[in-house]
């Protein structure tokens, strides 16, 4: 005789394992939570700087207006904005203090101010530099992360390479524009504007709290190797020797 599957059994059986499965996904998700910034993190929207972090940078060149020192310190971070206050000090060693704000996903409130003193870290090449800002932004993307040393470490560091034309009656006027960004923190590193070949504004960071140093190298480190070494071989000759002895 044929055998006959019973419908409502199979529904049952289904139903069982649907409620199981249902089961499982809800008691793995209260076991191990997703956190909430971790949705900012994937969007890449997320600082990484805290209240109190600070960096200097030296600056150079016409467009510096007469700048030689600025110390960018976090004030605030909020959802994703980052505000900073900016001390300048100038030649004559007056100083002003001014306030800035950069969303790490929209960018600088005036997207045409070239402020672009933070991004989200963990940035990939190719992405975005403000991925909130589809408009203003989609010509910056990341183009390249190598190491470079800034303030005595080699750092991970994102770069972009951006073009300004400008157009004076017949006269075309074309701004080179380099933006450097750590890795790691966000932070700019290096700001380098050249006009018609000459550097008109660099800025470069000089001293932070954001990292410490690279330890230079133990200078003993390379004389005890090659003592070890030394004494390593002399051993094994000396084992050797007595082997060959004892053979004999």
């Amino acid at each position: 005789m044929a055998k006959h599957n019973n419908p409502r059994r199979s529904l049952n059986l289904t139903n069982r394992s649907v409620l199981t499965r249902t089961c499982l996904l809800l008691f793995f998700t209260l076991l191990f939570p997703i956190p909430l910034h971790a949705v900012g993190d994937v969007q890449g929207v997320s600082p990484s700087l805290s209240p109190g972090q600070w960096a200097h940078y030296a600056l150079s060149g016409n467009e510096a207006e007469g700048v030689v020192d600025a110390l960018f310190t976090v004030q605030r971070v909020d959802g994703a904005n980052v505000t900073f206050s900016d001390l300048d000090t100038f030649s004559d060693r007056h100083t002003t203090t001014d306030t800035v704000i950069v969303s790490v996903s929209t960018g600088p409130t005036v997207p045409s101010s070239g402020e672009y003193f933070v991004i989200s870290p963990q940035k990939q090449v190719g992405d975005s530099v403000y991925p909130g800002d589809p408009v203003h932004y989609p010509n910056l993307p990341i183009q390249d992360i190598a190491a470079r040393p800034y303030v005595s470490a080699s750092r991970q560091i994102a770069h972009v390479h951006a073009q300004n034309s400008s157009q004076v009656a017949t006269t075309t006027t074309t701004t080179f524009e380099d933006f450097y960004w750590d890795d790691s923190t966000g932070i700019f590193t290096e700001i380098v504007k050249s006009l018609n070949g000459v550097v008109v504004l660099h800025v470069v960071m000089s001293s932070t709290s954001l990292w410490q140093p690279d330890l230079p190298p133990d200078p003993l480190l390379i004389p005890t190797a090659v003592v070890s070494l030394f004494s390593a071989v002399v051993i094994g000759v000396l084992l050797v020797g007595r082997y060959r002895k004892k053979a004999k």
